[in-house]
């Protein structure tokens, strides 16, 4: 069960971590995170129109008809592996408005443990208005920039910016073919299907020894943090390539470009925590 509260600064979700959301290696994959806050649906809490549901019940009461995800950027704190470590942990989130502009808007969620109140995990996310008809971004109405009219003169926060790898050859290359269940109510691959393309892609080239730090099992490594820049739509069906190299300054750091052909689809970067050897050897206990 999922609870939530609404309130105009801060909207607060509970839930627990189920067995089924697992690894192997008893760790909640990235994806599984992503899913999971996705579909609490908290954002779609501060764009709601109050007095639509009475006076025009006809009429869409959220701002939008239509959103995609620009970018989004997760931090991952030790206490993330130390706790979520066994089914039915009890969580809370909070998630807040950070900055609203034309088209787009910013918000920040953090993961909780409900049972000591550590914070676990940060997530700060762009999400851009669209038009069901172009699925091109479109101006969000007046009633949402003047709710939040506070946030519009803010200046932007950082968000998850491209990188230039195309001089440089890959490191490992991954083929994907986008599922039928990797399609969301948009009609296009979810959001959170690319965090796993790209960890598998990682998994797949730290086993064949692509990589100079990163190798055997990726699971033995905990991801710290990650970034996802989406870039354009594929769908179901879509041949993708998804391609890796290890970051020349950071060793710890891989990053991804997906592609469909020579079509740009998502970038990612993911950090790991590079594992001591007792470590290794505790986890195959």
């Amino acid at each position: 069960m999922t609870s939530a509260v609404e309130d105009m600064a801060v909207k607060v979700s509970t839930g627990r971590i189920y067995p089924w959301e697992f690894d192997r290696k008893g760790k909640l994959p990235v994806w599984s995170l992503l899913h999971r806050l996705e579909f609490l649906s908290l954002s779609q809490h501060f764009f709601k129109r109050e007095s639509a549901r009475d006076s025009q019940p006809h009429r869409t009461p959220y701002a939008y008809g239509m959103r995609f995800v620009r970018g989004q950027s997760v931090q991952f704190n030790p206490a993330f592996y130390e706790l979520l470590e066994f089914p039915g942990r009890a969580i809370r989130i909070e998630a807040k408005i950070i900055f609203v502009g034309k088209t787009s808007w910013i918000y920040e969620t953090k993961l909780f443990d409900r049972t000591t109140e550590r914070e676990l995990a940060t997530r700060r996310i762009q999400t851009v208005n669209i038009d069901k008809k172009t699925r091109r971004p479109k101006p969000l109405p007046d009633w949402a920039t003047e709710r939040y009219s506070h946030l519009t003169s803010l200046p932007r926060p950082a968000t998850v910016q491209p990188f230039d790898l195309s001089d440089t050859e890959p490191a490992f290359v991954y083929p994907v073919t986008v599922a039928p269940s990797d399609i969301d109510l948009n009609m296009h691959t979810n959001q959170s299907q690319y965090a796993r393309y790209c960890f598998n892609c990682a998994a797949t080239g730290a086993k064949s020894g692509a990589y100079s730090i990163i190798s055997g099992d990726l699971l033995d490594y905990d991801v710290l943090s990650f970034d996802l820049l989406y870039q354009k739509e594929s769908r179901e069906g879509d041949s993708l390539r998804v391609e890796s190299w290890e970051d020349a300054r950071e060793p710890d750091t891989l990053r991804f470009q997906v592609k469909r052909g020579d079509d740009k689809i998502l970038q990612c970067k993911m950090r790991f925590r590079i594992p001591s050897v007792p470590d290794i050897e505790k986890a195959k206990l």
